[in-house]
């Protein structure tokens, strides 16, 4: 066997080493991140986690706020471009005027059925405890990866909803993001005050119970303007 052979056996193993610790890397990252948090997790339990050690986490990722968006970026690349095509779809099909039910499932519905699989409910979980995370630097990972198509959301939101004011649809959606993030998050609270029987991984129950709640509200006519004061001014003859 000639060495230019050898040599490009050598490198395509070499390859194939690397991109296996690379993803061994990543699900470790992703389990440890949903199970604790991106800031309690230090990169070096995250090697030996991956069985693997820092320095191959820095070449790979560069850093731990590298490996946070590979991590996000391996499911929520693809997620988020179905997200974006239902939007769009939806808007087109309706000529701008989408149902907001339409809205809600494009946008909603991608990431429920993610927690279908263990794994989609461990990175579910990743995101929803992420959502609320104040680290600085997770906010800026999670702005970046969502803008698109948190963007496009809000834009078909606003077309299905037309009679709302500006600062009505954003508390509306506030509240569509508060349920998904605590769905997502998963924290067994509600589980504890129910008891046995029920969980939030229950997709099916999501989608079947949840969704026609936020469809509801979003549905909803605009809040009354604050009445003005209807008590008569006292006249001077009375």
């Amino acid at each position: 066997m000639g060495t230019a052979i050898r040599t490009a056996i050598g490198s395509r193993r070499a390859s194939a080493a690397g991109r296996e610790t690379r993803e061994r890397i990543l699900d470790a990252a992703e389990r440890l991140f949903a199970e604790s948090g991106y800031s309690n997790v230090s990169t070096r339990q995250i090697a030996d986690e991956a069985r693997s050690n820092i320095a191959a986490a820095h070449y790979h990722f560069g850093s731990k706020e590298g490996l946070l968006e590979a991590v996000l970026g391996r499911r929520l690349d693809g997620i988020n471009a179905e997200r974006e095509r239902l939007l769009t779809q939806c808007m087109r099909d309706a000529g701008g005027r989408p149902a907001i039910q339409d809205v809600l499932e494009a946008f909603i519905g991608p990431t429920l059925r993610l927690s279908k699989t263990e794994e989609g409910r461990r990175f579910n979980l990743l995101t929803g405890r992420a959502s609320t995370d104040p680290n600085p630097e997770v906010k800026r990972i999670l702005f970046q990866v969502y803008d698109s198509v948190g963007r496009c959301f809000v834009e078909a939101a606003a077309a299905a909803c037309p009679d709302l004011s500006k600062a009505e649809l954003f508390w509306r959606l506030t509240c569509v993001y508060g349920a998904m993030m605590y769905i997502r998050a998963d924290n067994g609270r509600l589980q504890h005050l129910f008891g046995p029987g029920f969980t939030l991984s229950d997709v099916d129950g999501a989608l079947k119970y949840a969704m026609p709640f936020l469809t509801t509200g979003m549905q909803a006519p605009p809040s009354a303007a604050a009445a003005p004061d209807a008590t008569p001014s006292r006249r001077e003859d009375d």
